[in-house]
């Protein structure tokens, strides 16, 4: 079922803010995860989560989990200018051209990737630098004089990632519809858990050259040597978990957005 919605001003700007709201309350619940992750993935010894956020806690307190939040949210919230937008808009216009569902939500996700990769790059390595290395802060200005540094590796994970989570939820949201084509609250649970386990699975290797890229500046080549085979998930059960809140929240805001009557659009969803 082919979702061809209103794009009009009102709804590209509900679509930005409920995208900004969701990233925003997600992002300030789950990001002490993203510090371990960070950390774990560079780390020079094999070493578990618990540990991580043990040693983190003892030598740097409360606070650490916190190092690198600003930048990221930033992010997130820039993200919002194109991200949800685009989500809800491209596909319809995509299917004027003929295109399936597939191709539709492939295109979507490749061309969010490109936009977020060339405005946002800098402030994925900010957000790195200052979870891996413990820096308080760090100048926004100086880290986009610095340039656009593994800028090719983030456009990759983000495009994997995009393209990944939205034919996936696609597929799963309309293998979940009833004949009456509503979803109900927990089949859309149940749909982000699982793209979120693929989309771990997927992405988990780009992930770890991502963060390793940006951090250290390191080779791809040289990555692949020293991190090949399952080394290159490090960090996959936690990075599982976290994508698992964000694409469950995702998921039901795609399908409220993606509701043509407005009136339905305020409704709850059915056994909720």
């Amino acid at each position: 079922m082919s979702n061809l919605v209103n794009t009009s001003s009102y709804d590209l700007l509900r679509s930005s803010f409920w995208g900004a709201l969701r990233g925003i309350c997600v992002e300030v619940i789950i990001y002490p995860l993203e510090v371990i992750k960070i950390r774990q993935q560079c780390s020079h010894q094999p070493v578990i989560c618990f540990q991580i956020a043990r040693k983190i806690f003892k030598q740097e307190g409360v606070g650490a989990f916190y190092k690198g939040l600003t930048p990221q949210l930033i992010k997130t919230s820039l993200k919002q200018m194109w991200c949800w937008p685009m989500i809800t808009a491209v596909p319809g216009y995509l299917h004027t051209y003929g295109l399936g569902e597939i191709q539709q939500q492939i295109l979507t996700g490749l061309s969010i990737a490109t936009v977020d990769a060339v405005i946002t790059t800098p402030l994925e390595r900010a957000k790195i630098l200052s979870a891996l290395m413990g820096r308080a802060s760090i100048s926004l200005s100086n880290i986009y004089k610095e340039g656009w540094q593994g800028f090719s590796t983030y456009w990759a994970k983000r495009s994997v990632n995009m393209v990944t989570f939205l034919t996936a939820q696609q597929y799963f949201r309309d293998h979940e519809r009833s004949p009456s084509g509503q979803i109900s609250l927990a089949a859309l649970i149940k749909t982000g858990i699982l793209v979120a386990i693929i989309l771990s699975c997927v992405s988990a290797p780009l992930d770890l050259v991502n963060t390793l890229k940006q951090s250290r500046n390191l080779s791809l080549s040289y990555i692949f040597n020293r991190h090949g085979g399952i080394k290159l998930y490090r960090g996959w059960p936690i990075n599982s978990f976290s994508l698992s809140i964000h694409n469950v929240a995702s998921v039901i805001l795609i399908e409220k957005l993606m509701i043509k009557d407005i009136g339905d659009a305020a409704a709850p969803f059915p056994g909720s």
